[in-house]
């Protein structure tokens, strides 16, 4: 499949006249005509119909009609960014995160290195650690921040570990464990405090596959209660501010609300929070990675 074949089937399915695709084009007829064969001959399926009379797409044409435009813009998109790539000796700075709560941390970081390296531009990947860490180890990512996977072993991957990370409880001002506490005065909770409310499930996914690890809880978890789960953070917030019942919510998840209280939960395990790197990017200390990474640690 080539650009030519492409822009030739958009083009007719706009004007659906070979003549006038063949003008916007600067194309004799036949060689449209023969653009358009080939690419239903590679789609092993007819795009277009055509009679003497008219020219209308087919179902299958239609379909691939959006695809055939995405192809066409992601490659000028791509091929202008080279160019522009080249031109300005601009550098990507490739960075995986999982939760959209980190964005905030890396926006922080971001700030200064541009004052450093003015002519990086960063691209982000969303992913589970697990995946962007194969990225990673691809040179498909060059940074990734959040959580240490403690099964993953790579030689050639560094964690630089930034902080040790806990779990919050967050919870409603309106929520009667909010008021209990708030009269008791107390600035942290206990797992007995929380145990007879609801609670909005939503933990790190380095927690998640070991929620229930040798029937020991690493949150509690009140089976008794009707308890609701979440995919992440975000849709914990959106039962929190309904009050819905307590989430038990990592550092980097905390955001500042009128309506919400953040307490510290006693009980919380630990897990290490910070960047990975390729391990040769520790030792070039010119390198946009090691930038980034000096500068997270002065702002944790």
């Amino acid at each position: 499949m080539t650009t030519s074949q492409l822009e030739c089937f958009i083009s007719l399915a706009g004007t659906l006249n070979y003549m006038k695709t063949a003008e916007q084009l600067g194309l004799t007829q036949p060689a449209v005509s023969k653009q358009i064969q080939s690419l239903e001959t590679e789609l092993n399926c007819k795009l277009l119909s055509r009679t003497t009379r008219s020219v209308t797409l087919t179902k299958a044409g239609t379909a691939f009609l959006t695809d055939a435009n995405t192809i066409i813009d992601t490659f000028y998109h791509s091929k202008e960014r080279i160019s522009n790539y080249q031109q300005r000796d601009l550098h990507s700075l490739k960075i995986g995160y999982m939760d959209p709560h980190t964005i905030y941390l890396i926006s922080q970081i971001l700030k200064p290195l541009f004052v450093l390296k003015p002519n990086v531009i960063p691209e982000f990947t969303q992913d589970q650690t697990d995946a962007n860490l194969s990225r990673l180890a691809n040179s498909q990512l060059d940074l990734i921040v959040g959580m240490k996977d403690a099964k993953f072993k790579d030689s050639n991957i560094h964690f630089t570990k930034l902080y040790d990370e806990e779990l919050y409880c967050v919870i409603n001002k309106d929520h009667i464990l909010a008021k209990e506490l708030k009269a008791h005065r107390k600035k942290t909770v206990t797992t007995k405090d929380l145990w007879e409310y609801r609670q909005i499930i939503s933990v790190p996914p380095y927690l998640i596959r070991n929620l229930f690890s040798k029937r020991r809880y690493i949150i509690p978890v009140n089976e008794e209660v009707d308890n609701a789960i979440c995919a992440n953070a975000t849709e914990a917030y959106s039962l929190l501010l309904a009050n819905y019942g307590y989430a038990l919510l990592a550092g980097y998840e905390i955001l500042q609300h009128k309506n919400l209280v953040t307490f510290k939960w006693e009980e919380s395990p630990q897990a290490p929070f910070g960047i990975y790197s390729k391990s040769t990017v520790l030792k070039d200390k010119s390198s946009m990675e090691y930038e980034f990474i000096q500068i997270a640690a002065t702002l944790v």
